[in-house]
């Protein structure tokens, strides 16, 4: 007896000093890949928090494996990692397109689903079975900013021929954001006269901006990451280009940090990205200003863009998908097939209805939520558009 009473303590010590512990044989594990070091770690930190909210509230008998992923190939080494070690139906991701891309791929092919609560880039769910995401694609952000321009800012200068100029990365961010924005002004007659594309880790930001002031551009629409986006943009501020409108998109313009970085020179900027925890009540309804509130008091503190999408996305699955599913892959892709939220239950506005099988984006929620916001004043950004969103 003696021997037995001193093994339960050693057990017990080990659990209390962080000791391997026994996953109780009716926890579900799913994976979870985000970028936690780095410098999208911020981000990465902050959508994660959401989806770990999210699981709060919802009380699902769920244990998260996280894994720090900060390079594609890490990503995709941490999906074979998650599915031969821990035998996970479902990963969640993960903030980075980068690291999507190619994590995404990987869990598909091994057909395991993959739920993508934050990267943009249209490649993610385009011919995918076993990808969902829950936040909209790069192209419809950079429609939006197209729409923006062309309904609300080419009316207010009276322009009729408007020269727009994209600015982008080259990568798959940048590419699925000013190819949705190119497609779009093509079809609403507005001129793209230039396309400048560069590598956010080998760029020059004065000749951007030299090309930018020789293309005689009303509006730039900007794909960039926050440190080129910054430098871009104070080599716009010094050459003194005129523009109507600027702009950007989601990993750089609509984050805190630039507006920090730049102060006042930030101020009259516009960007197009995913909706943060400061929504008006006008977009929701009153199950989503309900569920908005017991989120905020489920992450305890301030929601911004990455947060709320970690919400969302974490969410849907442990509430709306994982309580008609058995815990294998195939049930959870089947029950995410189902889901069907209405727009403004989703705390971001929107609802989620994933496109259904044959579509090419399958998996792809038809429902996201996106707006434009502008800096305002120093460190503060507005919503602005579309009407039921403004603040």
């Amino acid at each position: 007896m003696r021997r037995r009473a001193l093994l339960l303590v050693a057990l017990v010590l080990l659990a209390a000093c962080g000791g391997t512990q026994t996953v109780p044989s009716d926890q579900l594990v799913l994976g979870a890949i985000y970028p936690l070091s780095g410098p999208q770690s911020e981000g990465g930190r902050q959508e994660l928090a959401g989806v770990r909210a999210a699981l709060s509230l919802s009380h699902a008998n769920v244990r998260l494996q996280v894994i720090d992923a900060t390079t594609p190939q890490a990503a995709s080494a941490a999906v074979d990692r998650l599915v031969d070690t821990y035998h996970v139906p479902a990963i969640l991701g993960t903030y980075g397109s980068t690291l999507s891309v190619t994590a995404a791929a990987r869990a598909e092919r091994l057909k395991t689903v993959y739920w993508e609560t934050g990267a943009v880039a249209d490649p993610i769910t385009d011919q995918r079975h076993y990808v969902f995401r829950t936040v909209a694609t790069g192209s419809a952000l950079g429609r939006m900013a197209v729409t923006f321009s062309h309904d609300v800012l080419m009316p207010r200068y009276g322009l009729a021929q408007p020269r727009a100029v994209i600015v982008r990365v080259n990568d798959v961010y940048g590419r699925s954001v000013g190819g949705g924005e190119q497609d779009l002004a093509r079809s609403m007659g507005v001129d793209v006269v230039d396309v400048i594309e560069y590598s956010p880790t080998a760029y020059d930001a004065s000749v951007i901006a030299a090309r930018l002031a020789a293309d005689r551009a009303d509006f730039l629409w900007d794909v960039s990451y926050l440190d080129d986006g910054v430098a871009i943009w104070k080599a716009i501020l010094a050459r003194h280009v005129a523009l109507k409108g600027t702009i950007g998109t989601s990993s750089a313009f609509c984050m805190p940090a630039f507006g920090e970085r730049l102060g006042s020179d930030a101020i009259g900027v516009y960007a197009a990205d995913k909706p943060d925890g400061d929504i008006a009540a006008a977009a929701l309804s009153p199950a989503g200003q309900k569920l908005l509130a017991e989120a905020k008091a489920a992450y305890g503190g301030p929601m911004e863009i990455p947060a709320v999408a970690g919400f969302v996305g974490g969410w849907t699955l442990f509430h709306d998908v994982l309580p008609n599913a058995s815990g294998s892959s195939e049930s959870i892709r089947a029950a995410a097939l189902r889901v069907d939220v209405p727009v403004g239950d989703s705390i971001n506005g929107g609802g989620v209805k994933f496109a259904g099988a044959g579509a090419l984006d399958e998996g792809q929620n038809t429902r996201a939520a996106a707006v434009v916001g502008q800096w305002q004043a120093v460190g503060l950004m507005r919503v602005v558009y579309p009407a039921a969103y403004a603040s």
